[in-house]
């Protein structure tokens, strides 16, 4: 008796076929792992050349640099001032892990102010940080993206907004933890304020003196 041309699939065929395509998944998975990895890691080196050049130019240059990290649109670039610039004593505030703008940030030139104020706005003028070449503006990219970011001056970690990493001519830098992720991989970039090293750790890592 010849079979039905329109015959349905018998439960052995159906059963090797679902084999073979969990075979194929089983191949595709780990193969797309390896890709992503390997995209997170190149983002991650390219952003410890980044700290590293950057700390080298402010040391040469003789004068303070920063590296912005913008924790919102996963993008990062350098800033310096014509001069050595110190941190205020005041130090940084945040809120619900992101930086509060300063008070001289939230001045406007022409508008009525204490002669304290005035100060303080032509101060913040004198040392004020303008984009430079030494690291151009540089998104990370694809699927990678900035999870938080811890400086040292830092009242707590950051996970949105914009983080600044501070150099200076003396050839110093803050210790600092920024964790970068793709998917589920993280990777940690650790910063040695003395040398200005970057380890970069395919985990996640915090800095050692990193305010828990």
């Amino acid at each position: 008796m010849r079979a039905h041309p329109d015959r349905g699939m018998t439960l052995v065929e159906i059963s090797v076929a679902l084999a073979l395509a969990a075979l194929m998944l089983a191949i595709a998975v780990p193969a797309l792992s390896s890709v992503t990895r390997a995209q997170l890691r190149q983002k991650s080196g390219q952003l410890a050349g980044a700290i590293r050049s950057l700390y080298g130019s402010a040391a040469i240059g003789g004068h303070s640099c920063r590296l912005v990290l913008d924790l919102d649109a996963n993008a990062y670039w350098s800033e310096c001032a014509k001069t050595n610039v110190r941190l205020s004593r005041e130090g940084e505030r945040s809120q619900n892990g992101a930086r509060i703008a300063s008070r001289e940030e939230l001045l406007q030139p022409g508008e009525a102010m204490s002669e304290e104020d005035r100060e303080r706005l032509e101060l913040a003028g004198k040392s004020a940080f303008t984009a430079s070449a030494d690291v151009p503006k540089t998104e990370l990219g694809g699927s990678v993206k900035f999870t938080d970011v811890w400086v040292q001056h830092q009242p707590e970690r950051y996970t949105t907004g914009k983080s600044f990493l501070y150099f200076w001519s003396s050839g110093l830098t803050e210790e600092a933890s920024i964790h970068v992720a793709q998917g589920g991989d993280v990777y940690s970039l650790l910063v040695s304020p003395l040398t200005g090293r970057v380890k970069v750790v395919g985990e996640r890592e915090d800095a050692p003196g990193q305010r828990r």
